[in-house]
């Protein structure tokens, strides 16, 4: 705080200097910039320490009047005046700027140009003009334009310049002989340019301020604005620089000119350095973003891949080389074609509308050709992504995993279920379709017939004496003679859609779908003829060998049949062909129904 207190009385008593010469020479107060460092001061300290901080600011303040011969409640009342300016303006700054001090900030540069240099000043000017007795009061407006001009530029000047040099890194990058050098040509050309009274040079000292505000940041443009002020008010009350050229123009005018270059130059360099610091935040938040990007997607085991929307690759990650065998390179700048299994192709091509048409897309495995020619499973996640600015969709991320090997474990596993299946399926004597086979072929048969209005045909097999048939020759021989018998009738049954099943015990059916009587009485025909010369001795039998009896069924299917009406009635043909004699086929009199009616095969 002592530190603070010294600052401000050397501050003060320069800036005094100053502004008594002016006013020796009719001019006006160029600069007051005390209030702009202690508004800089309670910038970065906490709220509770500003008391202290006003106090030794009033006390300073309170000093420089009385050495001016101000009266002391004149001079106590100006400098109140002026701690009023630095708490209005510190207390509305605060919450923008205190948490973390950067005047780079648009926010915080509107907050400082706002509250800082407008409103406080203002406030703080309007209030010393009710001092009516002092030395120097002049008309109102006046007196008002003075006061506010030079604490506006003071504050413009001193409370970014302390900020840049208390929370910032000071001339960050910069080598101490590149910010020598910089200010000393800043110093040069300003006293160059306000020393000489033939030409308006002015203007050049605007580009020496830019290249000392980019190359040095705000404290470079702080430092230059401060060297200007100070040198070009100097000279300028000595009637040099291009300000006396205006040899119409008096002091207070001269003074006033400067102001105005010193405020616009201001402007224009904290503008400029704003722009710059927030091109480089969004560049170093780009590199930033890109650079995790690019960790998070080269450490990934997945490959992810960015194209445009039509499918053209943008970047690929390296997960492609171990998963795939290519090489990035290789790969971008292609479509989805090159690598895609042909059979594949219309699959990703749906995947890419949908995710177009903002459907979140199912993930989808397909096939994927490595360098080596062969294809390996692959799961894709795409999402389409959009662009920040005018958020149009510009293209796809498409996370892609190798599933090669939960694929085949998947293949393997709906091998074996279907191979338990259809050994469910599946009769462990005859090796041919069992009776829950026969169920649902029946019932989805049934099912089909019923739509279409079509005929459906069963046959209902026994075999004859077959009791007899294991008391003789043995249950060895029995279940062999099944077998030989399931296999004389398939060689009859040849059509995909026809059915031959063990219904139970000795007894076999055959479904024959779209099939009228007479094509079923014909097959029925050819297997029991093929079970008889297939020339089993069976001496249990009248006919000497194993022969069957075969009941035949056929039904025009309607929406109010019943599902069992095809069943009974070739469960009661056979079991007239049984009575009848053995080893014969009978057709069932409800077929009657369907004579007339024609096959659809």
């Amino acid at each position: 705080m002592a530190l603070i207190g010294l600052a401000l009385a050397c501050l003060g008593a320069a800036a005094l200097l100053l502004n008594m010469h002016s006013w020796n020479e009719g001019g006006v107060t160029i600069m007051w910039p005390s209030n702009g460092l202690l508004i800089g001061v309670l910038l970065c300290v906490p709220r509770r320490q500003w008391p202290a901080y006003l106090a030794v600011g009033f006390a300073v303040d309170l000093g420089i009047n009385l050495a001016l011969s101000f009266a002391f409640w004149v001079s106590a009342y100006l400098a109140c005046c002026n701690m009023v300016e630095v708490g209005i303006a510190a207390f509305l700054m605060y919450r923008t700027v205190s948490p973390r001090p950067d005047l780079t900030q648009r926010k915080q540069l509107i907050s400082l140009l706002l509250y800082g240099v407008v409103v406080a000043p203002a406030i703080a000017s309007l209030l010393a003009q009710l001092n009516t007795t002092s030395a120097h009061s002049q008309h109102l407006f006046t007196s008002f334009k003075h006061w506010f001009a030079a604490d506006a530029l003071g504050v413009a000047v001193m409370t970014p310049l302390y900020l840049s040099f208390v929370e910032r890194e000071r001339f960050a990058g910069r080598s101490r002989l590149e910010v020598a050098g910089l200010l000393t040509i800043v110093s040069v050309a300003t006293v160059g340019v306000f020393w000489q009274t033939q030409l308006p040079l002015l203007f050049l000292l605007l580009p020496l301020l830019l290249i000392a505000g980019v190359r040095l940041r705000l404290a470079g443009s702080a430092l230059g604005l401060l060297i200007v002020s100070i040198v070009g008010g100097f000279l300028t009350i000595q009637g040099r620089g291009p300000v006396a050229l205006m040899h119409f123009g008096t002091p207070t005018t001269h003074d006033l000119l400067l102001q105005f270059f010193v405020a616009i130059s201001m402007l224009m360099l904290y503008i400029v350095e704003v722009v710059i610091a927030e091109r480089e935040r969004l560049q170093t938040d780009l590199t930033a973003s890109e650079t995790l990007f690019r960790l998070l997607a080269e450490a990934s085991n997945d490959v992810i891949v960015l194209t445009n929307l039509s499918g053209k690759r943008r970047y690929i990650s390296p997960a492609v080389i171990t998963v795939l065998g290519w090489h990035p390179d290789e790969l971008t700048g292609h479509t989805y074609h090159q690598i895609v299994h042909p059979e594949d192709v219309t699959a990703v091509e749906a995947m890419m509308e949908s995710c177009r048409e903002g459907i979140t897309a199912e993930p989808l495995i397909y096939r994927c050709r490595k360098k080596d020619g062969s294809y390996a499973w692959m799961e894709a996640s795409m999402r389409l992504y959009h662009d920040d600015t005018s958020n149009e969709p510009i293209g796809f991320v498409n996370v892609v995993r190798d599933v090669s090997n939960r694929k085949a474990a998947e293949d393997e596993l709906t091998h074996a279920f279907r191979l338990v299946e259809n050994l469910a399926m599946v009769d462990g004597l005859t090796c041919i379709a069992n009776r829950r086979r026969f169920d649902e072929t029946m019932d989805r048969e049934w099912r089909r017939a019923m739509r279409d209005g079509s005929l459906l045909s069963l046959l209902m097999i026994d075999v004859d004496h077959f009791k007899p048939y294991n008391d003789i020759y043995g249950h060895v021989l029995g279940d062999a003679c099944l077998r030989r018998i399931a296999e004389a009738a398939q060689e009859v049954i040849h059509r995909s859609s026809d059915l031959f099943a063990r219904y139970g015990g000795e007894e076999f059916v055959v479904v024959l779908p779209n099939t009228d009587r007479n094509g079923a009485q014909l097959v029925a025909e050819q297997i029991r003829r093929a079970v008889e010369m297939c020339s089993l001795p069976h001496s249990g039998n009248p006919h000497g060998v194993v022969t069957v009896s075969i009941g035949c069924a056929t039904l025009a299917l309607g929406h109010d049949s019943a599902a069992t009406a095809l069943v009974e009635a070739a469960d009661q043909a056979m079991y007239l062909a049984k009575s009848a004699g053995r080893n014969r086929v009978e057709v069932a009199a409800s077929s009657a129904v369907a004579d007339d009616l024609p096959a659809k095969s």
